[in-house]
């Protein structure tokens, strides 16, 4: 699977490319995230699934305006309504440019989430729904999906600082990717990487 980071931020981007090099199964891309297609586009807003502000609304406006009805009634049906932020869940979406939407909340309703872990829990749900997850016919998700789209996480109404978003992206793909969650380790090291969270000094 390929995993391709876009965002029209110049200064994500640059934290991206540093904070993922050498990673060869994910590329930067400084840009349109609607000019790179993709098995799987990624929306990381709200926890109930209202695509009418930020990039959902671009993502209804490109892909079609049913998306909004499809992913509502979805979160209904399966999560009560609020799919939480550290969950994720994935639809067809019709289109040909991208055809799967994963909804994967950074936020329960627009706010400011720059002190919290809410990055990295929205990124390490995208991954383990990528890696374990299946569609509703069944099938395996990693067995259809190839390659995703991701924007910036939290950058937008979550005010969260470039450093800080590539970070806790950075932490929940060392967790799922190279099972850093199978490791035992102290609390002060976990709490060190708590810290890491927050920190937007290089």
């Amino acid at each position: 699977m390929h995993i391709r980071f876009i965002d029209r931020k110049k200064e994500l981007t640059e934290a991206w490319k540093q904070i993922f090099e050498g990673v060869d199964t994910i590329s930067v891309h400084h840009g349109s995230i609607f000019d790179f297609p993709s098995d799987a586009l990624i929306s990381p807003a709200n926890s109930y699934g209202y695509m009418n502000g930020g990039i959902d609304f671009a993502i209804s406006k490109n892909l079609g305006w049913h998306i909004e009805k499809r992913l509502q009634n979805k979160i209904r049906e399966k999560y009560y309504g609020e799919l939480l932020v550290g969950q994720a869940d994935i639809i067809s979406t019709d289109s040909d440019l991208f055809p799967f939407l994963i909804l994967a909340p950074t936020m329960r309703h627009p706010m400011t989430i720059a002190r919290t872990p809410n990055v990295y829990l929205a990124m390490r749900a995208i991954l383990l729904l990528l890696e374990y997850g299946k569609l509703d016919d069944g099938r395996s998700i990693n067995e259809v999906v190839k390659t995703v789209a991701i924007p910036g996480l939290g950058t937008g109404i979550g005010q969260v600082p470039p450093f800080v978003c590539a970070r806790q992206m950075r932490i929940a793909w060392e967790d799922v990717m190279l099972e850093k969650h199978r490791s035992e380790q102290s609390w002060k090291k976990m709490g060190s990487n708590f810290a890491y969270f927050y920190t937007n000094d290089l």
